[in-house]
This record gives structure tokens, C-alpha cells and sequence, in this order.
């Protein structure tokens, strides 16, 4: 044989490391249950935590089809990571129901896409009313067990025809904290072209003051936006930017 055929040698302790068993952790059976014991509680204690802390409702306003509709779900908390799927439910005022068909707004066709929000709450925290909740109040106003707004409009259907449109039209566009003061003066009047040109003054007012604040912010983007929406309706009238003081 030659030297290049000949038998490996083996290795001591190659051979030893090999025939040595395996040392793995062995657990009792009192360290099994306290393990369980202890997951289980865990997994109460996140269970507990999740529903009474994570539990987030709250309703949104579609402002171009004027509905309503409460959502709800799970979520863990702090990291406000969402567990469950959302559950929605249609919370419409009847008032609201009864300016789609007077046609005292126009929705467009299809299912509302655009939803504001008007209040959410977590866990145990107070509820949080966002702008929107500014208009759903009204819409739910009650007065002597009726809805103020809707008997309102029933009785003067042509002041509604002109008040409701305008309301729509800062609904769109998010200006919600506008409405409560023009819908207290629209129930003092009596006469169509008063309401009109109380309306457009006020707008014109308020618009004025507000893409002045903006300016003075230095958010001239957001300004001009708005002065742009202004100018888009007739009777509401701005100053352009070179006129601003």
C-alpha cells in the first residue's frame, strides 16, 4: 500500500466529543405549571388592558352626502395598533335625511368617499369633539320635543333653500367653526334676499379675517387656497393678496 493509501487516523478526541450525550435542559413538572400559570395570566391581564383601554369609538360626517355613521374597534394600546376590523353603524339625523330630498343639497352619486371626523374616544379617555361636531349638534338640536332645524326648515323651505347650500359649502370645505353664529343669525330672518346678503357679508367678513390671520402665520399656501375657494363663489367677496394689510 502506498503512502498515500493509507487509513486515516482516527481522532481521541474527535471520537470522545461524539460519544459524550447531549446535555439539554430537563424541567420539572412544578416549573411546567407555573410557566402556564403565569402565560395565562399574562394573556388575562392583556385581555383586561385591551378592552377596557383599547377599545376606540367615535362618529364621522360625510359632508357631501350629509350622513352620519358611529365606528368602533380594538387596538393595543399606546402603540394605537389596530386588532380588530372596524364596525360601522349609520347614525343620519332626520334632518339631515330631509335636505337630500328637498334637494336643498345636492349629493353626487355613489356612496359618500369623504368622511370628517366629529368625535372619537379611547379607553377610558374623555371624548374629543373635532370640528365637525360643531354642525352634527345642530342637526340634532331639539327644542319643546322637536328637531330645531328640521321644523325650522319646514316652515320656511325658502330661507332653507338658501341657508342649506351655504352650510354645504363650509361643510366641504371643512369650515365648520363658522357655522354655529351663521345659523344663529339665519333664525332671526324672515325674508329670502336678507338671508342672502346676511350670509354674504358674513362670509366675505369672516373669509377676510381668516386668510389674513394665515398670512400673518406665514402659511400664504393655505391662504391662498382659501382665497381661491372664496372667490369661486359669487357672493362672497375677498381681497387679493397685494390688498391684504
Amino acid at each position: 500500500m502506498s503512502p498515500s493509501d493509507s487509513l486515516p487516523t482516527s481522532n481521541p478526541q474527535s471520537t470522545a466529543s461524539q460519544s459524550t450525550p447531549s446535555r439539554r435542559p430537563r424541567f420539572s413538572g412544578s416549573q411546567i405549571w407555573i410557566s402556564l400559570i403565569a402565560a395565562v395570566v399574562l394573556g388575562g391581564l392583556l385581555v383586561v388592558v385591551i378592552r377596557t383601554m383599547g377599545y376606540v369609538q367615535g362618529e364621522e360626517f360625510s359632508p357631501t352626502h350629509f350622513r352620519s355613521r358611529t365606528f368602533s374597534f380594538y387596538e393595543i394600546p399606546l402603540i394605537h395598533w389596530q386588532i380588530t376590523p372596524i364596525q360601522r353603524a349609520t347614525t343620519t339625523p332626520a334632518t339631515a335625511l330631509m335636505f337630500a330630498q328637498k334637494k336643498w343639497i345636492s349629493p353626487p352619486t355613489g356612496n359618500p368617499k369623504i368622511w370628517h371626523l366629529v368625535s372619537i374616544r379611547r379607553g377610558l379617555d374623555e371624548r374629543n369633539d373635532a370640528d365637525a361636531a360643531l354642525l352634527m349638534s345642530q342637526l340634532r338640536l331639539r327644542a319643546d320635543g322637536s328637531a330645531v332645524w328640521r321644523k325650522w326648515s319646514q316652515q320656511h323651505p325658502k330661507l332653507a333653500n338658501v341657508l342649506w347650500p351655504a352650510v354645504a359649502k363650509l361643510a366641504d370645505r371643512e369650515l365648520y367653526i363658522l357655522m354655529p353664529r351663521l345659523l344663529e343669525m339665519a333664525r332671526r330672518i324672515e325674508s329670502v334676499p336678507t338671508l342672502r346678503s346676511t350670509i354674504s357679508s358674513y362670509l366675505s367678513e369672516e373669509y377676510t379675517s381668516l386668510i389674513r390671520d394665515m398670512r400673518a402665520a406665514g402659511h400664504d399656501d393655505l391662504a391662498d387656497a382659501l382665497a381661491a375657494e372664496a372667490n369661486e363663489d359669487k357672493n362672497i367677496s375677498v381681497p387679493n393678496a397685494g390688498e391684504q394689510t
